[in-house]
């Protein structure tokens, strides 16, 4: 059974947790970075539809836990979908801070007067490749060193009507695309360690956009920007050889914006360069 979460909204967060909606589906789930004090009433926590129990071996409880065998999914309006599995990790299988960057994606291969071609390393469950297929405009190679984040990225691409376009998994991939001389006008980086040199290796020399972002809470402290200059330095590493190409860097953090005068959670920061205007 397939039930629709069209919005997503941070409720709350503090005590080490976060307070989420999926349309009606209220979430509670750990959160290291909330040390702060709830705003909300315990009631309100308490009456939350899923709680993840990090004591019980990651356990989901909850009013509506029995139901974790139907296939919730959240519509993007980026205009894709994406299934929720909650997980014993705490994952539920969609990172709605990455909005911003899902319509910034669609936007720049949108913008492309030609077909792209757009690498995702570690896609997860292929948020950012279905912003890129969403345009209509780009192919995508999909990668991933988990076999269930990649099945989840098919189950999506499925969900979203975009079956048909090529969904991949073998981080030896890029070794293999550089020896065959293979480039791609578009790459998407999460998390950024991997090799910057080999990356501009298959970077085309006519390139859309690359972005690269870091899913680390403690990276986006407000105390502590070091990491996103470190990012900027990594993005103009892999866009040395596209120096020809007018384009426009930009940076920032990955935000969850708190409804009612909330604290916002800061998620992560990205750095992201593209060609033209977009």
């Amino acid at each position: 059974m397939l039930v629709q979460c069209r919005s997503y909204r941070l409720l709350d967060s503090g005590g080490a947790s976060r307070l989420e909606s999926f349309g009606d589906l209220v979430v509670r789930r750990p959160c290291p970075s909330a040390l702060w004090q709830p705003g909300l009433p315990a009631s309100r926590w308490d009456s939350a539809d899923l709680v993840l129990q990090p004591e019980a071996d990651g356990a989901w409880e909850g009013a509506r836990a029995n139901q974790l065998g139907e296939q919730w999914y959240m519509a993007s309006e980026a205009g894709f979908s994406l299934g929720l599995w909650p997980g014993q990790n705490g994952q539920v299988g969609a990172f709605p801070e990455q909005g911003t960057n899902w319509r910034w994606l669609r936007s720049a291969c949108e913008a492309s007067p030609r077909r792209i071609r757009v690498l995702n390393l570690f896609g997860y469950t292929g948020g950012s490749s279905l912003a890129c297929l969403a345009s209509r405009n780009a192919d995508v190679t999909h990668l991933d060193g988990a076999r269930a984040a990649v099945s989840r990225a098919r189950s999506n691409a499925e969900l979203s009507g975009l079956s048909g376009e090529p969904v991949d998994d073998a981080l030896t991939y890029v070794r293999r695309a550089a020896r065959r001389g293979e480039r791609y006008d578009g790459i998407v980086l999460d998390p950024p360690a991997f090799g910057r040199g080999l990356l501009a290796e298959v970077l085309s020399d006519d390139p859309s956009f690359v972005l690269l972002s870091a899913h680390d809470p403690r990276r986006a402290s407000p105390a502590c920007r070091w990491p996103v200059a470190a990012l900027d330095g990594q993005l103009r590493e892999i866009t040395r050889g596209a120096s020809a190409v007018r384009g426009r860097c930009e940076r920032g953090e990955m935000l969850l914006r708190a409804r009612g005068g909330g604290r916002d959670l800061h998620m992560g920061v990205y750095s992201r360069w593209a060609a033209g205007t977009v």
